[in-house]
């Protein structure tokens, strides 16, 4: 791109030399040497701007894969906690299932005790004693 712009601006001085003073030909040449200039600048602020997008998109790109895993770890705790949950309901429900066993015996153990509570005062009774 220099190399062209450079030969634009030598053509031009040649073309300008034919018909024109030493005094235009060395303002042409400064107007093409500050042209040249400007354009090496704009050249490289495009290829800083150019590497700036660059790291930009690279940035972007990590980004999006911790996005990515973030959504995966929360997926994973998602399944966990409903795991947890199900467990919890049936855990629940056992410990629900083991009270009544437990509240079934202790009936069962007072129903015994008082039979044999009344199994022993009935010899007495027959006997005439009290309790």
């Amino acid at each position: 791109m220099h190399r062209l712009i450079g030969i634009a601006c030598l053509s031009g001085v040649v073309m300008l030399a034919a018909c024109a003073t030493t005094e235009d030909v060395e303002k042409a040449q400064a107007t093409a040497n500050q042209a040249l200039s400007a354009a090496g600048a704009a050249h490289s602020a495009a290829q800083a701007a150019d590497q700036k997008a660059d790291l930009a998109g690279q940035r972007a790109a990590q980004a999006a894969q911790m996005a990515q895993t973030a959504n995966q770890t929360a997926m994973q705790a998602q399944a966990t906690a409903t795991a947890a949950q199900a467990s919890a309901q049936i855990a629940t429900a056992k410990s629900l299932d083991v009270e009544n066993k437990l509240a079934q015996a202790r009936e069962a153990v007072q129903a015994r005790l008082a039979q044999s509570g009344r199994a022993r005062s009935a010899p007495r009774v027959a006997r005439g004693e009290r309790d």
